[in-house]
């Protein structure tokens, strides 16, 4: 299923999630003039996350290796390995992302986003030390904007389109339980891997960073009553029944 839209308003503007979008976007150009030019391979080799890299320089403790390895932690994030990777990616942030992004302002999205895609990052690595294969993609990050909407908006409506031709709304519970679902399996039918070459550990640990990091911040910090309506309440009634509900 891929998520078209919510029916939540959001009364400020995503200037982060967008952001997020066009840098990735941006990255990705980059990654094509590297193709043209016969240096992609050592560009995703400098910049997408190694496990084993990583394990290697913390292990050394040469400063300069440690550095660089945890730098492309965060590079990882931004490159993807094709267009259909890039645009999947970006439509869920566009569609998850902006009512994250009002609930805990610009820089706490941001930070969200970051340590989401961070914590990603690290259950990738335990799941696999030893791997030489490059992880690269935003979907960890994104996998913790989803696990944070689930807390905080679980009876949202999301419009999704179903391939090859059906469009359904459903309730972000039963969205995201599917979705979650969808990465959880391949894990279990083989004995804890990833295959197809996916990070689904990635996915799982950065849903379910996102998962927890909303939960304090819905525990410390309750949902504002001004924020977010949904898109068709046209009284105050609805309203009301709408904030009662989360």
């Amino acid at each position: 299923m891929f998520p078209l839209k919510d029916n939540l308003r959001c009364l400020t503007f995503p200037t982060v999630t967008l952001s997020l979008i066009i840098v990735n976007i941006l990255v990705f150009v980059l990654e094509l003039t590297h193709q043209s030019n016969g240096t992609f391979r050592q560009f995703i080799m400098d910049y997408a996350l190694v496990p084993t890299s990583l394990i290697n320089a913390y292990s050394s403790g040469d400063p300069s290796a440690i550095g660089w390895t945890t730098f492309t932690m965060f590079s990882a994030m931004f490159m993807h390995g094709s267009i259909m990777h890039l645009l999947g990616n970006m439509l869920f942030l566009f569609v998850f992302g902006r009512a994250m992004e009002a609930r805990m302002g610009w820089f706490g999205f941001l930070v969200f986003y970051l340590v989401s895609g961070v914590a990603a990052a690290l259950i990738h690595i335990g799941s696999d030390p030893t791997s030489f294969v490059p992880m690269l993609g935003a979907s960890g990050a994104i996998s913790g904007v989803l696990g944070g909407y689930l807390i905080l908006w679980p009876k949202a409506e999301i419009k999704a389109f179903v391939p090859p031709l059906f469009i359904v709304t459903i309730r972000a519970y039963w969205f995201l339980a599917v979705w979650f679902g969808l990465q959880l399996y391949p894990v279990l039918m083989t004995n804890g891997g990833s295959p197809g070459g996916v990070a689904y550990w990635a996915h799982i640990g950065g849903f379910v960073a996102g998962f927890i990091i909303a939960g304090v911040l819905r525990l410390y910090r309750p949902v504002s009553d001004v924020c977010y309506i949904p898109s068709d309440c046209d009284t105050d009634k609805d309203i009301d029944e709408w904030k009662g509900r989360r």
